[in-house]
């Protein structure tokens, strides 16, 4: 088998390589707009079990489990195609009205399948809160399906205007382009460490 196929197949199995249809967006139910935003930590490639086992076994009614993804372009076998990405590998998300509850719930988990792959945070900590501008940076570039969709901009000599997409107005926080590959670097503050976010991003032209 090709390497090119080997690769892509092995995205597939972990869940990175995915069609990007646009979903139909719904408004959120009022406890989620409410509630506090939580995370955790696992190896990337089982971040979707985790958030998949914790939504089955742990979580109940107006809770929510997530991982924030980039949908960008990737050139494969010479064509454009639409591709999933998480934002922020190994980490799982968690939305509830109710902390103690799902504290209570996740610590009756300890020790099951789910915690087999979850990681240590900081301290004793496997599941930590996020401040105010932790939720902004996860939730104010995605839409309600906790994607971040693709950017189009165009160049004027050395300066980026973006045109539509999540970038727009927000062109001051991007790093580098890479105009081959369709994106952008972004650097954000997140969990009091400096990090680099790739999100999707076309240049249709250079002025």
């Amino acid at each position: 088998m090709p390497a090119g196929d080997r690769n892509g197949r092995r995205m597939a199995e972990h869940g990175l390589l995915a069609r990007a249809a646009q979903p139909s967006i719904k408004p959120l139910p009022h406890k989620l707009m409410t509630a506090k935003m939580y995370c955790l930590h696992t190896e990337s490639t089982y971040t979707r079990r985790v958030r998949d086992d914790i939504a089955k076994h742990v979580l109940v009614g107006g809770e929510e489990a997530f991982v924030p993804l980039t949908a960008r372009s990737k050139k494969i076998h010479g064509e454009w195609t639409d591709v999933m990405i998480p934002m922020f590998p190994g980490y799982v998300f968690l939305r509830t009205g109710d902390s103690t509850g799902l504290f209570e719930r996740l610590k009756g988990s300890l020790g099951k399948t789910i915690f087999k792959y979850v990681n240590l945070i900081r301290d004793e900590e496997y599941i930590i809160p996020l401040s105010k501008h932790d939720e902004q940076i996860v939730t104010e570039l995605s839409d309600r399906e906790h994607v971040i969709r693709e950017s189009k901009g165009y160049m004027t000599g050395d300066k980026l205007i973006v045109t539509e997409g999540p970038l727009k107005g927000r062109e001051g926080s991007i790093i580098s382009i890479n105009r081959h590959r369709r994106t952008a670097m972004l650097a954000v503050d997140f969990l009091g460490e400096k990090r680099h976010v790739t999100v999707g991003l076309e240049v249709v032209r250079k002025e």
